[in-house]
């Protein structure tokens, strides 16, 4: 009895895509269904399923008064237009009519195109005639002029016909176009490969069984992005994913999961290297130096990470994130915003210039991190009152940290940077003096006072032989500069008001220093 259970057809099952579980380069798809059995074995066969699907991490769960005996995938390649889907036959026969008429509208251009030529021809040769019967005619033939006109008027004909002819052929090619486009885009080569998921139970009881089906497929992945709004003071974040699939099988109305895990990353310890040691003569001692940007490692305010290898950045702890509703991921290859979760916040705004990288006067807030989650590092959208504003970068924020962002420059407010340098070296120990000057020229062009913070640097030594000194008293105003080097100003221009900034500060270095 079981052989021939067993050998007879598979019952179908339909089980449709629940719940995705998206990681960096690959999705777990959940596939679940209810089937009605009778004692015994079974052969159970889902059809639709993508050809891409792993067998490895293909597995079944079932009830407890069901036995799981085997579960395997079962791929096909479709050959032959008769067994294609109906619109993909629909689109070959509108590209091979297409194609027809093509040919049909070459052939007719061509037998025009001759007639066109014989018709030249004609009036070339009755051109000739009449040029050689002239001479000896006692008078002007009416009908050379009529049967000349008839000629031209033939001529005529043909081209209109022509010009026609040549629209028509224009407007087929298009439509090809089109059709061959659609035949790409919509039937690629992986949509003849088909693959059903086949499952070998034993049911000790009859009645209805639920089943679920899950495995992992490739060509999946999904990075965060972020919108930020700004209206009357208040910073709504929007916490989103990117998602692409082009899996061969289409999401429709599923649970989606975005898992922050690296299934493929190794988790190996180092491996150990001798280190070895040697010996060299002492030599004269030359100190070189060069100047580096350093980046302020600081925690907060969500700055950037830096930049490494395309991924997810969790904060070293993997993270399952839920979408907020249903969503439908067609397997097309294109981007798709999937809303996560939104909060809003009050922040506290201010103006920054830092002239030394920008010479703009930019709008800032400052904001906690209320969310449910923390904010995974990604591109943000920046969207002000106006409309959209740009594209701005976040880092990592855990839930109730606090952040900043960029919300675009003050287009009434104009900074200039002049800087110059002076190089001295005294005539008995060598020594090096510079000195630089930076002036700013702050300018408010608008009919409203303006007040901001401006922000400039001064190099900072890692060494003894090379020394920096703020110059206090050339500086105007006053400021003091920070163990990172920093020097902050608060600024208030009147309106159509203007105010010159000075930073004067010396590197004074050993004469056996190089490199600055």
């Amino acid at each position: 009895m079981t052989t021939r259970q067993e050998s007879a057809a598979p019952l179908p099952l339909e089980a449709p895509v629940r719940r995705v579980v998206l990681l960096e380069d690959r999705a777990q798809v959940v596939r679940s269904g209810i089937v009605e059995l009778a004692t015994g074995s079974h052969r159970l066969r889902i059809s639709g399923v993508t050809p891409l699907a792993a067998d490895r991490t293909l597995t079944a769960r079932l009830p407890e008064k069901v036995r799981l005996d085997e579960t395997r995938m079962c791929r096909r390649w479709r050959i032959g237009t008769a067994e294609q889907p109906p619109d993909a036959a629909a689109v070959e026969a509108e590209v091979i009519r297409l194609k027809s008429l093509l040919d049909d509208q070459r052939d007719s251009m061509q037998a025009l195109s001759q007639q066109r030529a014989l018709l030249d021809q004609a009036v070339c040769l009755y051109v000739d005639n009449v040029n050689q019967v002239l001479p000896y005619a006692s008078d002007y033939q009416a009908r050379w002029e009529t049967e000349l006109e008839a000629l031209q008027q033939q001529r005529r004909q043909l081209d209109q016909g022509w010009h026609q002819q040549e629209q028509q052929r224009d407007d087929i090619k298009r439509q090809l176009a089109a059709a061959e486009l659609k035949r790409r885009v919509d039937h690629r080569p992986d949509h003849v490969l088909e693959a059903d998921c086949e499952i070998s139970v034993t049911a000790s009881e009859p009645g209805r069984c639920a089943i679920e089906v899950e495995y992992t497929v490739p060509c999946a992945l999904w990075r965060p992005i972020h919108r930020a709004t700004l209206r009357h003071g208040k910073v709504a974040f929007e916490c989103e994913a990117a998602v692409w699939q082009a899996t061969g099988e289409d999401w429709s109305d599923v649970d989606l999961k975005f898992s922050t895990a690296r299934p493929t990353q190794r988790s190996e310890p180092p491996t150990l290297v001798d280190d070895l040691v040697r010996v060299r003569r002492k030599q004269e001692k030359k100190v070189s130096v060069r100047v580096r940007e350093e980046k302020i490692a600081t925690t907060g305010e969500g700055a950037a990470a830096d930049e490494g290898l395309p991924g997810v950045d969790d904060g070293g702890e993997t993270r399952l994130l839920d979408a907020a509703v249903r969503t439908t991921v067609v397997a097309d290859g294109q981007m798709r915003r999937v809303a996560i979760s939104a909060f809003e916040v009050d922040g506290e705004i201010d103006r920054v210039c830092c002239s030394e990288l920008a010479p703009l006067v930019h709008l800032r807030s400052r904001q906690v991190n209320a969310g449910r989650h923390p904010i995974l590092a990604g591109p943000v959208d920046i969207v002000r009152e106006s409309g959209y504003v740009g594209r701005s970068e976040i880092g990592f924020v855990a839930v109730g940290e606090r952040f900043a962002l960029g919300w675009g420059s003050e287009d009434g407010l104009r900074v200039r940077r002049e800087r110059r340098e002076k190089r001295d070296t005294t005539m008995l120990t060598g020594k090096q003096v510079i000195t630089r000057t930076v002036e700013l020229f702050l300018s408010n062009l608008d009919d409203q006072p303006a007040a901001f913070e401006l922000q400039e640097r001064i190099p900072v030594s890692e060494i003894d032989k090379v020394k920096v000194a703020l110059e206090a008293k050339e500086c105007a105003p006053a400021a003091a500069a920070d163990d990172q080097g920093i020097l902050r100003w608060p600024i208030k221009l009147p309106p159509l008001g203007t105010q010159q900034v000075k930073l004067v500060f010396t590197i004074t270095a050993s004469s056996d220093v190089q490199g600055l």
